[in-house]
């Protein structure tokens, strides 16, 4: 089993916020133990008194970077599938100046402070509640600075990927900027704080192999071994195991039906990226709520995120076939075909038809139907209207209100697959 291992399906949503509620406590745990819940030694920073912030941060950057660019070589962990937080470059610097005026002022940032007011320091509790009253004032202007706020987008960029440098040559940078970083910060430390250089540190003399020298040579040998390691990133390309991609059709463990669907819109969740293959004008005349159009004939490697959860419609199914064998052959983990396509979305979830004698189980299914129906828009076809074919022509779409969801959909199973 590859990493990461929520993006490749080895647990579900429950699993994946248990797993994130015990790393934050054991990151706090440890922040604590580091004596970064106290606002004095994080602001002794900025007096270059106290380096540890700046040498802890540094460190945590070169263990993430080295250990992601040899497990992605490996091929260990598909990096492509790490999600990337996109770059809006002036709103990020403003952001980032306010957050650093802020840290300097109160001596925390947002997760120092939650560390300190867990342990009940009160200098902890007010940092926390002005962030707190800040995310609320933020909340109230953003729809007058929304446009603003997405404004400079880069998208999802790397270094290598912006400036064209080897992934090898930006580790092995990094790598000597970070030596360089804790040589500098501990001469500070001397200098402005006072500090003795602990035994055996980068500064001390006289110079002898130690654990701590040890390590940036460590260091140092990685960093020459990725300049000529090549890309950590696994090809566009995939190896298929048909055996494997047989047994997902004919278990239909690549399905979604409208019904699932219908249900998973209604209750809010957001747990597809919903892509309609046909073409733009049809699009327009009726889509899927919240789907998104991709004619298929516009479809070009890496321009959906292989990270995402992706279900795939046309107007019947032939269209959506093809693409999802496209995705699998370009190495997609999390692809899924509407069953019926659109078409089976208008017979059943938009215009569901009653016949004329149904089993008591039966009416109070179509009675569900028909609430799903008009959530969507749609009108349901009873008596001698459920004997007559489909409107050829249908409406512009009804975009449903999501915050009125009726409580029609029972909680249904989670879909079964990678």
């Amino acid at each position: 089993m590859n990493a990461p291992f929520y993006k490749f399906g080895a647990f579900g949503d429950e699993v994946s916020l248990i797993v994130a509620f015990v790393i934050g406590i054991a990151f706090g745990f440890v922040l604590e133990r580091a004596g970064f819940g106290s606002a004095r030694k994080l602001a002794a920073q900025f007096y270059f008194r106290d380096m540890s912030v700046f040498k802890v941060m540094f460190t945590a950057i070169v263990t993430a970077m080295v250990g992601l660019y040899f497990l992605g070589r490996v091929g260990f962990i598909d990096l492509s599938l790490i999600y990337l937080t996109p770059t809006y470059l002036i709103p990020q610097i403003v952001g980032g100046l306010i957050l650093g005026v802020g840290f300097v002022v109160g001596g925390y940032c947002p997760g120092t402070s939650v560390v300190s007011a867990g342990t009940g320091r009160i200098d902890g509790m007010v940092y926390l509640a002005g962030v707190v009253v800040g995310l609320i004032g933020y909340a109230e202007i953003y729809p007058l600075i929304a446009d603003w706020t997405h404004s400079t987008a880069l998208g999802q960029i790397t270094l290598p990927g912006f400036f064209g440098l080897p992934h090898g040559l930006v580790v092995a940078g990094v790598i000597v900027m970070a030596v360089v970083g804790f040589v500098a910060a501990e001469l500070a430390e001397r200098r402005f704080g006072g500090v003795a250089p602990v035994k055996g540190s980068l500064v001390d003399r006289p110079w002898r192999m130690t654990p701590v020298r040890g390590l940036m040579v460590g260091l140092f040998v990685l960093g020459l071994i990725a300049l000529f390691a090549g890309n950590p990133y696994q090809g566009s390309h995939a190896v298929l195991d048909t055996k494997q991609l047989a047994m997902m059709v004919g278990g239909k463990q690549d399905h979604v039906t409208v019904d699932d669907l219908a249900d998973r819109i209604i209750r809010g969740e957001n747990s597809f990226l919903i892509l309609d293959l046909r073409d733009g004008d049809s699009y327009q005349r009726y889509h899927i709520p919240t789907a998104m159009n991709l004619p298929l004939a516009q479809w070009e490697s890496g321009l959906i995120p292989r990270n995402e959860t992706i279900l795939l419609y046309s107007d019947g199914g032939i269209h959506a076939a093809q693409a999802w064998f496209l995705m699998k052959a370009q190495g997609y983990p999390s692809v899924y075909l509407l069953h019926g396509g659109l078409d089976a979305w208008i017979d059943e979830i938009l215009y569901p038809s009653r016949s004329a004698e149904m089993t008591p189980e039966a009416a109070n299914a179509f009675a569900r139907r028909v609430e799903v129906s008009r959530f969507f828009g749609g009108s349901p076809r009873t008596g001698s209207e459920g004997t007559q074919g489909e409107p050829r022509e249908l409406a512009p779409p009804v975009m449903p209100d999501m915050g009125e969801a009726p409580a029609i959909a029972p909680k249904r199973k989670r879909r079964e697959g990678c």
